[in-house]
Order: structure tokens, then C-alpha cells, then sequence
């Protein structure tokens, strides 16, 4: 009988949250997702950290992207959750720790990769 690899283990623990009754699995990012997820994160990068909160043009640029980053991610599973959804429909407390939890969806997975070299 040939040997079988369980890639199954390699998935993170599933872990979700919820936003507006939807349950959201924040565990990992999809493979067709991890490239515009990280280009929204690269961006978020290169805003300048010292205007945010001081500089409303910044602190607006920071903010957008924050949504941005939400909807690409959710609309993979939940195609209604746009950026116009999260506008409508979300606190900017949400839209933060949403984002939190998908940065480090983001970073597990690269952790993935790096270990592998």
C-alpha cells in the first residue's frame, strides 16, 4: 500500500469571527486570496505611521485601506461584503480588528512558507 500525506494537518485551527450575524473563518488566507491580500498590506505599510491620527488625509488613506483589506478578504466567501458593505454595515472598530485578525492570517502563512526553507 503506498504511503499517504495528510496535508490536512498543515491547516491552522479553524477560527472565526463574526460581524453583522456572518461567521467569518479569519484561521487562513486562500491561496487565490494571499497575493491581494498582501499587496493591500504593502500599501497599508508605506502610509506614513506619525500622520495617522494627526494628518486627516493620512489618517482617511489608513482608514479606506483598513476597509479595503476587509472586503477583499470577505468577499472570497461573502461576494455582498464590498467595500461599500463595510461602510455601510461597520463600526471602524470592526473594520481594525477584522483587519488585525487577517494580518496575521497573512503572517502564519509566510510563517508556513519560511519554515519550509
Amino acid at each position: 500500500m503506498a504511503e499517504v500525506r495528510d496535508l490536512d494537518v498543515l491547516r491552522p485551527e479553524q477560527h472565526a469571527v463574526k460581524l453583522n450575524g456572518v461567521e467569518i473563518d479569519v484561521s487562513f488566507i486562500p491561496t487565490g486570496l494571499t497575493f491581494d491580500i498582501d499587496k493591500v498590506v504593502l500599501e497599508m505599510a508605506q502610509l506614513d505611521q506619525k500622520k495617522i491620527g494627526k494628518d486627516d488625509a493620512e489618517t482617511k488613506k489608513a482608514f479606506d485601506l483598513g476597509v479595503k483589506l476587509c472586503a477583499v478578504f470577505c468577499s472570497w466567501k461573502h461576494p455582498d461584503m464590498t467595500v461599500e458593505w463595510f461602510n455601510e454595515n461597520t463600526t471602524a472598530r470592526q473594520v481594525r480588528d477584522l483587519g488585525e485578525e487577517i494580518r496575521e492570517a497573512l503572517s502564519r502563512a509566510y510563517e508556513g512558507i519560511d519554515s519550509k526553507n
